[in-house]
């Protein structure tokens, strides 16, 4: 069984801006997935040394450094599942974001995405989308992360967040 904890939009100079039970969640996981818009090489650093696994993209606010670390979208394997990473910083329309992401990827179970700071997961033509939301708590949102729990038995998916 693979435990994978997704942030994205963490919009932070350090992790320690950032609630201290997400930053738990974080630490306990399999795997940490970050959708893009990191702010700061600091926190891409914290974030390697914090997990045990960590896949990352970068977002359209993220600084060069970042920017050539990190790919723009990937895809990795965990229990053989397909899993897509990307923030799709290029737009779209405000509802139906989720075809248009869909496109970037091909033959994936489940497409992580960050960039519009909503957290949502839903499932269509049999892929799971989730956006985790966003990482830092603010008067629009609280803070949010979303776990994908994969096992032989199936996935579960949980969005949670923190005030």
């Amino acid at each position: 069984m693979a435990r994978i904890v997704v942030i994205s939009d963490t919009h932070a100079r350090s992790l320690e801006r950032l609630p201290q039970e997400l930053l738990k969640e974080l630490a306990e996981a399999d795997w940490v997935v970050h959708c893009g818009d990191y702010t700061s090489i600091a926190v891409l650093s914290e974030l390697r040394h914090l997990s045990r696994r960590f896949i990352g993209v970068y977002g359209n606010i993220d600084p060069r450094e970042i920017r050539e670390e990190l790919p723009d979208k990937t895809v990795f394997e965990v229990e053989g599942r397909r899993i897509g990473v990307t923030h799709p910083a290029w737009g779209g329309p405000p509802f139906g974001i989720e075809e248009e992401i869909a496109k970037e990827f091909e033959r994936v179970d489940i497409i992580l995405f960050g960039h519009t700071h909503d957290a949502c997961y839903k499932t269509i033509a049999g892929v799971v989308f989730l956006n985790p939301g966003q990482a830092y708590p603010s008067f629009k949102n609280p803070a949010s992360l979303g776990i994908v729990t994969i096992g032989q038995e199936g996935m579960d998916v949980e969005i949670r967040s923190f005030e």
